[in-house]
């Protein structure tokens, strides 16, 4: 069978995801979000990517929403929803007016509100849209990486097995390595919230206060202390939404923790926090304009979390809260560690 994927929206992980196609030699059409217009004219003119050094060849063709009767829709396949969490809507708006009943590989990560409850992106979808062949991609997963074709082990989750294995067969490579499993639910929350205890993690280096002077050493007694609360809080989280604990502990939890723990936007506004810094100032000076998953996760779905699964039982989820949505000092009482 030939392959034809459509990729709905264009932002680093969607393009890291085209380049693995375009690797496997797999035609592929790509749909940019409204807010990928601009980057979309350009490659459609250049076919070049500067900021990530990626040239595409012919088998990727890059559209505007506006031209998707240009895409011949009953060659498709698979389709990967790539935009970011306030592009989801416009995703499943498209997906139904194509009508397309293919596997859907979701690479968006992320908790959505739906009539007043907090769900998973991939329940959102089961919702509002009418194809329900959802898999979801997790697991250790850096977009740079994997343009670079470095050894890349993720997960594909999906309530039908069968539908993972699908996506598995075309992706895969000798240096992209997905795995399967039907925890779902277990997947796609450490997903999410992966990004909040990589801000604490990253606080490591303002725990011990005032007894180091030299902000140059390393924290890896700190942050090891805080690895392991936070896998004890992404477990208590996942089970409270249906997952496995097995998951939290495997690529989609704790390797994925690991991955964003060593660099990046989340454990680096926690390196901010932990030296003193209110979150309102970071914000506006040191990661002016960079948008932080996890901040977002707290700000939108931390009260509800916390109320959910018990105060008592997430010390690091609370502490980060006050920080950022009171604008205090980040402030971690070793003492309330869960048993």
């Amino acid at each position: 069978m030939k392959i034809h994927t459509l990729v709905l929206g264009f932002g680093v992980a969607s393009n890291a995801y085209t380049s693995l196609l375009d690797h496997n030699k797999t035609k592929t059409s790509v749909i940019g979000s409204p807010f990928d217009r601009k980057k979309i004219n350009i490659l459609k003119k250049t076919r070049k990517d500067k900021s990530l050094k990626l040239k595409y060849s012919k088998n990727i063709h890059f559209y505007n929403e506006d031209e998707i009767n240009l895409i011949n829709h009953d060659s498709i396949n698979l389709i990967i929803v790539g935009t970011n969490t306030k592009g989801i809507d416009w995703a499943i708006k498209i997906l139904n007016k194509l009508k397309i009943d293919c596997p859907i590989l979701l690479i968006t990560k992320g908790i959505a509100q739906l009539k007043g409850k907090l769900v998973p992106i991939s329940d959102y979808f089961f919702t509002k849209c009418f194809n329900h062949k959802i898999i979801m991609s997790a697991g250790p997963c850096l977009a740079k990486e994997l343009i670079n074709k470095a050894h890349t082990r993720t997960l594909f989750a999906s309530r039908n097995t069968s539908y993972a294995l699908y996506v598995k067969k075309i992706l895969e490579n000798k240096y992209y390595h997905p795995e399967v499993s039907r925890d779902i639910q277990g997947a796609e929350i450490c997903a999410a919230i992966k990004n909040i205890y990589a801000t604490v993690i990253g606080s490591a280096i303002g725990q011990v206060g005032d007894l180091v002077k030299n902000k140059k050493e390393n924290f890896f007694n700190s942050s090891s202390g805080l690895f392991e609360q936070s896998l004890k809080e992404m477990k208590y989280i996942a089970e409270k939404f249906g997952g496995d604990s097995e998951t939290v502990f495997g690529l989609a939890g704790a390797g994925d923790l690991y991955v964003s723990v060593l660099g990046g936007r989340n454990a680096k506004l926690g390196s901010y926090l932990g030296q003193g810094y209110l979150f309102k100032s970071i914000i506006k000076k040191q990661m002016k304009g960079v948008t932080v998953e996890g901040a977002e996760v707290v700000k939108s779905a931390g009260k509800k979390i916390l109320t959910l699964v018990g105060q008592n039982k997430l010390p690091l989820l609370k502490a980060l809260l006050n920080s950022i949505n009171r604008n205090k000092k980040l402030k971690i009482d070793w003492k309330q560690f869960t048993i």
